[in-house]
């Protein structure tokens, strides 16, 4: 049994106690006599400020400063950056016993890890959810806080994983909740504006994202077409074995580094799919999929890059990529009759609407229809880009709500509606069940609507309250009526 001395040693405490540690949690709620709860500094409030003198603890670790911390507590200093190491030791290092692909990047991520958990069955960790794809537990963050995720990996050994697939977000690296998770790969999908109302800046939001690659990894999957991906090469953020992609991009010149050099030749958007040729290095192979749009050659990259990294041979790789299915929530098609179709998509960024409308686009005779709306309590800033995104590439635009939280909806709408040119064109219609239905009454034979910005989620957040609300489900509805 782990004991108080030797757990706390790990992050270089010194204590004499040899109090065994039998469970750990960060929420007071989850606590019993055997558990030590970590009691960490918030932004808004700390957790002490929920201590009562009726709760049962086996003890307390806390993050200075606190004024009277309850008697017998323990100070650690940063606690919070510690968690992860603390979590780690205690979880007996499970993600030493997987390998784990760490997915960053604004956009492609939840598809990607999906598709890896098929092609690799592996366990996965991110926006759609926890653990096999047979049993996914629902997600509340991107990436869990950093015991949340030590837990989980030790799950994962447990049932037998050896391979985890999970997203790796700005905040989960700027607030130390991957810390300790030993990455096989990491992988960087692309970078356009969103969260800067936690970064500020598009810089900081890069240099977060490229502390993943600071990891001491065995091998590292870049993006060659996104500008950014560019600077991860060129400025030397790379220090592992890495295998860069392009489709527009070539290598100037190749660092020693570099170990393989993808692209997709031949590209075929085809009724049912896609058919390319994939090139690695001087070998080549032919791929189909049943995969719809331009962008998931993007995420087939991506996955062929980590198989190819992970010991399967080219044809290998084809016959998974061939066989990989579609994801919740992402261009996820219901048929609509007479050669009408909805998509729903997650697109929840100005570059995720452009690659989506584009990527569908081949695909659709009539028109091209685009409901979507922007959350609130977040990055104001991208709201006018989306709004521009969506002018510039969908025949028809209806905006609507799209989790409001505590902003007046009316008001985000004015901040989308000023990034387009002629406003006049565009349909507000709330809230977003009625947007739904709007479309589907109007749109005609040949035609399809893209519903942006929910993908998997079933619900909608409204002042502080969330209700059951899905797209797919209102869909379905205006099919059954």
């Amino acid at each position: 049994m782990l004991s108080l001395k030797d757990w706390l040693a790990t992050i270089g405490m010194t204590v004499n106690s040899q109090q065994s540690v039998k469970a750990i949690a960060v929420d007071s709620r989850e606590c019993d006599k055997d558990t030590w709860w970590l009691a960490e500094k918030g932004i808004t409030h700390h957790a002490l400020d929920f201590y009562q003198s009726d709760m049962a603890f086996a003890g307390i670790l806390f993050e200075p400063p606190y004024e009277n911390p309850p008697k017998g507590a323990i100070a650690v200093l940063d606690l919070s950056s510690k968690i992860s190491q603390l979590a780690d030791v205690f979880y007996h290092h499970p993600s030493q016993k997987l390998r784990i692909i760490g997915v960053t990047g604004t956009d492609g991520k939840s598809s990607l890890v999906h598709f890896l958990a098929q092609g690799l069955d592996a366990a996965m960790l991110g926006t759609i959810g926890y653990g096999r794809l047979s049993h996914l537990q629902s997600a509340s963050h991107t990436t869990p806080n950093a015991l949340h995720v030590q837990s989980l990996l030790s799950d994962f050994v447990s049932n037998g994983a050896k391979v985890a697939a999970m997203e790796v977000s700005s905040h989960a690296l700027m607030q130390n909740r991957v810390a300790a998770v030993t990455f096989d790969t990491a992988v960087f999908t692309n970078l356009s504006r969103d969260h800067l109302d936690y970064h500020q800046t598009m810089e900081a939001y890069f240099q977060a994202k490229a502390k993943l690659f600071a990891y001491p990894l065995r091998h590292a999957i870049i993006n060659l077409d996104d500008k950014y991906g560019q600077r991860l090469v060129d400025e030397k953020y790379i220090h592992s074995s890495a295998t860069i992609w392009g489709l527009t991009s070539q290598l100037k010149k190749r660092p020693s580094n570099i170990h393989r050099f993808l692209s997709a030749k031949n590209i075929q958007l085809l009724n049912d799919g896609i058919a390319f040729t994939l090139e690695a290095d001087h070998e080549s192979v032919k791929v189909q999929t049943p995969l719809l749009a331009r962008f998931n050659i993007d995420n087939l990259l991506n996955v062929a890059a980590c198989l190819l990294s992970g010991g399967l041979s080219l044809m290998q790789t084809a016959e998974v990529l061939s066989k990989l299915k579609g994801v919740p929530g992402r261009v996820e098609k219901i048929a609509l009759g007479n050669k009408k179709n909805a998509i729903v998509d997650y697109a929840h960024t100005a570059g995720a609407i452009e690659s989506v409308l584009t990527g569908i686009r081949p695909h659709v005779a009539g028109k091209l229809w685009l409901i979507f709306g922007c959350g609130g309590d977040r990055d104001r800033g991208k709201r006018p880009l989306m709004a521009a995104s969506a002018e510039k590439f969908a025949d028809e635009i209806v905006l609507t709500d799209d989790n409001p939280r505590t902003e007046n909806p009316s008001e985000i709408i004015k901040d989308m509606i000023s990034g387009l040119e002629h406003p006049e064109n565009v349909h507000v219609v709330q809230p977003r069940d009625a947007a739904i239905f709007y479309v589907l009454e109007r749109m005609k034979a040949g035609d399809t609507v893209l519903i942006a910005g929910k993908g998997h989620e079933d619900y909608q957040i409204i002042g502080n309250q969330k209700t059951h609300f899905s797209d797919q489900e209102t869909v379905h509805k205006w099919l059954n009526q």
